[in-house]
């Protein structure tokens, strides 16, 4: 991954539904889930991939290419250590803004955590080029980009996607005796998601890395339908909300394929 400054480059390390529970980009307002009371925090932000794009094409979050198409629509960032937690951190918002420059505009964006910088410092945020221009007056996003790197202030805001968690079977799973899936848009604040799959076997489940888990039944084939139950979870220690997704993953399920819920935190 490459970071942009002004005079260093260092290396570091989603889908619309037509149907009516699908993820509305009209949910992920910035304004609807921030928080006017919380106290804003400093850090450093640079950019890293094109000027326009989403940042890295894969992302240790393994996201992949949905990260470009609404609600995520490129703002997303890659985060360091403290931020991003060993995976904990993917799919978490926060709200960013930069004012210390004329080509700042002063006005927050929320970005998603859905990469990882690994040689940057623990909160640190290499935006996305997109995200990186969204914080930039209009017109001078080019200033901003040039500039390569700014003070930021950011905070943790709740996610809001809408009413919908999506399930995307990975492309390293090996029907019928192994899945790996993806759980994204995953609404509110919590620190991590406890995830807990029952189907008609005695499954091993176990986090992959990042947004990423895996499902296999020792010498057997699967036996879905699945069924989902999320916990979350917060650094204090405490239990939030649970929900569960009866049979989201069907019994003919396919590789790359999204499957939907009908609910979200």
């Amino acid at each position: 991954m490459k970071v942009h400054t002004c005079s260093l480059v260092v290396l570091c390390s989603m889908l619309l539904s037509t149907t009516c529970y699908c993820i509305n980009p009209k949910f992920f307002n910035p304004s609807k889930v921030s928080n006017d009371e919380k106290l804003w925090n400093q850090t450093r932000a640079t950019w890293y991939g094109t000027p326009d794009g989403a940042g890295s094409d894969s992302g240790a979050c393994n996201y992949g290419k949905t990260v470009e198409s609404p609600p995520i629509s490129k703002l997303t960032a890659a985060a360091g250590s403290f931020i991003f937690r060993k995976g904990y951190g993917c799919g978490s918002c926060y709200e960013v803004k930069c004012t210390d420059n004329a080509a700042c505009s002063g006005k927050s964006v929320t970005v998603v955590v859905s990469d990882e910088c690994s040689s940057c410092s623990g909160y640190h945020f290499n935006l996305s080029g997109a995200a990186f221009a969204s914080i930039a007056n209009p017109g001078q996003q080019d200033i901003l980009h040039k500039l390569g790197q700014v003070n930021l202030q950011y905070r943790r805001v709740s996610c809001s996607f809408g009413n919908s968690i999506a399930v995307r079977i990975g492309e390293n799973s090996r029907p019928p005796t192994y899945m790996e899936a993806s759980i994204e848009y995953v609404n509110g604040d919590a620190e991590y998601i406890d995830l807990e799959v029952r189907d008609q076997s005695f499954l091993t489940v176990s986090r992959v890395g990042g947004a990423t888990w895996s499902f296999f039944f020792a010498g057997y084939n699967l036996q879905p339908p699945m069924t989902l139950t999320l916990t979350q979870r917060y650094s204090n220690g405490t239990k939030g909300k649970t929900i569960q997704l009866p049979n989201i993953i069907p019994v003919d399920w396919k590789i790359g394929q999204l499957y939907q819920s009908k609910t979200n935190f």
